[in-house]
């Protein structure tokens, strides 16, 4: 097995699509500082699975995506490509070529494919578990990693002689199967307390099912004491119809005569209707008689109301005026006593000087 090609795009450096063709044995990758050459290892450890940005040389997982320059605009998502060839079998799957995919989105959205199939990051993970391959391997030593691993502890030398001697891989398994053993005896945990809750219920629910049980009996018996009392309900109610119907043939017999005696008395009606429109004509010409007799009665009573009132008027001016000739009469009587005065007064006179 050994890496046949690298496809990058949009990778931190590589905006554009670049593709590196890999040949078995030793491949070097010259250039001056800052040309790119330390981004292509960093796109084999991040396709890889990698998930610390300071192991990329950046502060976040979004630094890996082309940023722009003065000449270019930044891009929306880095792609890298890298294709296996597994002729020899060595990678657990059934191609002679295996491409590993990786995408990250400026959303920070990520997503893995394996030969164009979208997988999970374990997936990839587990395929190249026991080639060396992968993150935590030193399999890509980068700037700065090989003068720590010279002045390491033992302890860490040891694990780098581990995975070089491929004893890592099975210390990993065994871990990731103790934590499989650790979750699993959670779920054994949990059940045991489900089975204790569930033993300590068991007697509440078979008070509840004996109640149920005895609940249904007598639902059973009283469906059946339901059903007898519908019979004789029905019974009833089927007498009860059948007097119904007679009362009802009956009461139709007498509809039918009270009907026919309608029709009869509709037709005394209408012959009596007749009668009255014929009489009606008659009556209209003694009721405008009457209405004339009436007219001329009012007449009659508002001249003779007018009468009254002009006698009431000539007693009451002959009243004043009987006043009047009496008041005349008192003061003639008055005046002519007045006159005799006079006259004797002078006479008096005519007498004195007479004398």
């Amino acid at each position: 097995m050994y890496l046949k090609s690298l496809v990058l795009k949009g990778f931190k450096s590589f905006a554009d699509r670049s593709a590196l063709a890999l040949e078995p044995g030793i491949t070097a990758v010259v250039g001056p500082n800052g040309s790119g050459k330390s981004n292509i290892s960093d796109a084999v450890l991040w396709v890889l699975g990698e998930r610390n940005a300071k192991n990329l040389r950046g502060q976040a997982m979004e630094d890996v995506i082309f940023a722009g320059s003065s000449a270019r605009k930044p891009v929306g998502i880095a792609e890298v490509d890298l294709v296996l060839d597994n002729s020899d079998g060595t990678l657990p799957v059934d191609f002679a070529e295996v491409a590993i995919t990786r995408r990250m989105y400026r959303s920070g959205e990520s997503e893995y494919l394996i030969n164009g199939v979208v997988a999970r990051r374990m997936d990839v993970l587990d395929i190249l578990h026991d080639t060396g391959l992968g993150t935590g391997t030193h399999s890509i030593i980068s700037q700065g990693s090989l003068d720590s691993i010279l002045q390491s502890k033992p302890e860490d030398r040891r694990a780098l002689i581990e995975e070089a001697a491929g004893v890592l891989k099975h210390k990993q398994r065994k871990a990731k199967s103790e934590r499989k053993l650790e979750h699993m005896d959670q779920h054994l945990a949990r059940v045991k307390d489900v089975a204790a809750e569930v033993e300590r219920q068991l007697g509440p629910l078979e008070r509840k099912a004996k109640r149920a049980r005895a609940y249904q009996g007598l639902s059973a018996e009283l469906s059946e004491l339901t059903l007898a009392l519908a019979v004789d309900d029905l019974r009833v109610l089927q007498r009860a119809w059948d007097e119904a119907v007679g009362r009802e043939r009956a009461l139709d017999e007498e509809l039918a005569q009270k009907k026919a005696a309608i029709a009869e008395a509709e037709a005394r009606a209408e012959e009596l209707q007749e009668r009255i429109r014929r009489e009606s004509a008659d009556a209209g010409e003694l009721a405008k008689t009457h209405r004339r007799a009436s007219s001329a009665v009012e007449r009659f009573d508002g001249a003779t109301l007018l009468l009254h009132e002009k006698r009431r008027a000539a007693q009451a001016r002959e009243a004043e005026l009987r006043v009047a000739l009496e008041a005349g009469k008192a003061r003639r009587a008055a005046a002519e006593a007045e006159r005799a005065q006079a006259a004797a007064q002078r006479f008096g006179l005519l007498f004195a000087l007479d004398i």
